[in-house]
């Protein structure tokens, strides 16, 4: 029982690429909205859209995102924080814009000979006259809002990837049964197969030598080397066992958990070539439909197997 636990706490979970994570918090001064999507991708692509005022935080989102574990797929985070200096914000008049301004109008006047004087909300409109003041960003004080936010975030965005690995890992599982119910019917078909076709072989040299009268110099010893080499290619012993090994190795997989998705891709592609193998060597119906049922169960677990980080 020790042991099994000991096992148990060394697996990491199965988890999609894809998810979807979203948490609004406003346990603090304002109001933090992250928001975290993604899909399937060979390697970690990471897009930030934080406010230029926070462009600074932006190394430690990264830090974050790779402590929770996102390792690979097109993500994208999206973050929205309310202004931490709102209070203290406000506008001002440019006492020296306003007044250039009104020294051009003078002397316009002037040229044009017009005694009039621009009305003080004229100038106050013009580009420039009126400006928004700033108060000084505090950042450590917007990252604990922010850092709140985003472990929420992918609180909810890493549970629907798991949900998701693990209805894909099952899938998975399923596959590979098929795939070990039809290599252990293999293992009694392609014996029976290969001596079907081997005395096939035999009844055709003999129907043909007993056509030709014995003419033929064919002897006893080259017919039985043909048989042999016949044999020798027809045999998938070695094939079988290799799927086996294959099999056992993505069950192990899955067992261990974590970022899988490149090791079972590479398995699976293994998979298809040791089943295209056998069905080039097969000249059996039993067999060929066999092998059929196997490419149909490895589509469907390399169709999964894309999805996963």
């Amino acid at each position: 029982m020790a042991r099994q636990t000991v096992a148990s706490a060394s697996t990491e979970p199965v988890r999609s690429m894809t998810g979807y994570g979203r948490a609004v918090d406003e346990s603090g001064a304002g109001r933090c909205v992250v928001e975290i999507r993604s899909v399937n991708g060979r390697f970690l692509k990471l897009g930030l859209k934080l406010p230029p005022r926070l462009g600074a935080l932006e190394e430690k989102v990264k830090a974050v995102m790779a402590q929770r574990g996102v390792r690979r797929g097109s993500v994208d985070v999206g973050i929205y924080l309310d202004d931490a200096a709102k209070g203290q914000s406000g506008y001002a008049i440019d006492v020296e814009t306003v007044r250039r301004y009104a020294e051009q109008f003078k002397a316009l006047s002037k040229a044009l000979k017009r005694k009039s004087a621009p009305p003080l909300d004229t100038l106050l409109n013009l580009p420039g006259s009126v400006v928004r003041t700033e108060a000084e960003e505090d950042l450590e004080g917007a990252w604990e809002r922010l850092e709140r936010g985003l472990s929420a975030a992918l609180e909810a965005f890493d549970g629907m990837r798991r949900a998701e690995g693990q209805a894909m890992a099952a899938d998975i599982r399923a596959q590979l049964a098929v795939i070990a119910k039809h290599r252990t019917a293999l293992l009694e078909l392609a014996p029976a197969a290969q001596r079907a076709a081997l005395e096939r072989l035999r009844e055709r040299v003999q129907k043909l030598l007993a056509e030709s009268g014995n003419s033929l110099e064919l002897g006893k010893a080259t017919l039985e080397r043909e048989i042999v080499m016949l044999a020798d290619r027809m045999d998938v012993s070695e094939e079988l066992a290799r799927l086996e090994s294959h099999l056992k190795q993505m069950n192990a997989a899955l067992d261990a958990g974590g970022e899988l998705g490149k090791k079972l891709d590479f398995l699976t592609q293994e998979l298809n070539r040791e089943v295209n193998t056998i069905g080039s060597k097969a000249n059996d119906e039993a067999v060929t439909h066999a092998v059929v049922e196997m490419k149909q169960a490895i589509e469907k677990i390399r169709e999964q197997v894309q999805n996963l980080e």
